[in-house]
């Protein structure tokens, strides 16, 4: 029984022990941060501090009076400047009406048909594009054999051009 007693008070004041020790360090580590922010909050002052004197110089009338005589020449607005009557301020001018944008032309998917029945005549791969205007199918071998491609009008006063001559209107390589 004694021996179980000892037992049970001596592993108690070991975890006492270990308890304070480890609360011990977590104070000095608190106290540690808590210097060091003290410290980062004097030196902030100090800059505050500065900063303050160093507006304060750059905003002295004199200052600022020769500088305006040197670089800028302003000078008070004259009275007959400042507007006596509302009716006195002149409007702004209109905006100009919107350009209206040509439709958009976007292709939706890449569809490729059914195999044909006939494997002598084999047909190829489509692209179909919707916008605003109706537009032929296009097929992927015209695209990627650079071929001439047609475009269907955008409206009724544009003529039917290809895509060889929008490269060239626009100056980009293919």
């Amino acid at each position: 029984m004694i021996r179980l007693s000892s037992l049970f008070w001596l592993a108690l004041v070991l975890i006492s022990g270990f308890a304070m020790f480890k609360v011990k360090y977590s104070v000095q580590d608190l106290e540690d941060e808590l210097g060091r922010m003290r410290k980062q909050t004097v030196a902030e002052q100090q800059e505050i501090r500065v900063l303050n004197a160093e507006w304060s110089y750059l905003t002295q009338p004199e200052r600022l009076a020769e500088l305006n005589r040197k670089f800028l020449s302003l000078t008070p607005i004259p009275v007959k400047q400042l507007q006596q009557k509302l009716d006195e301020i002149p409007l702004r001018p209109p905006a100009p009406p919107p350009v209206p944008a040509p439709p958009p032309i976007a292709v939706i998917e890449a569809a490729a048909p059914p195999p044909p029945p006939e494997p002598a005549a084999p047909a190829p791969d489509t692209v179909t594009i919707a916008a605003a205007v109706p537009v032929p199918a296009v097929t992927t071998a015209a695209l990627k054999s650079g071929t001439a491609v047609r475009l269907a009008k955008a409206s009724a006063t544009r003529a039917v051009r290809t895509l060889n001559d929008l490269f060239e209107e626009i100056g980009g390589d293919r």
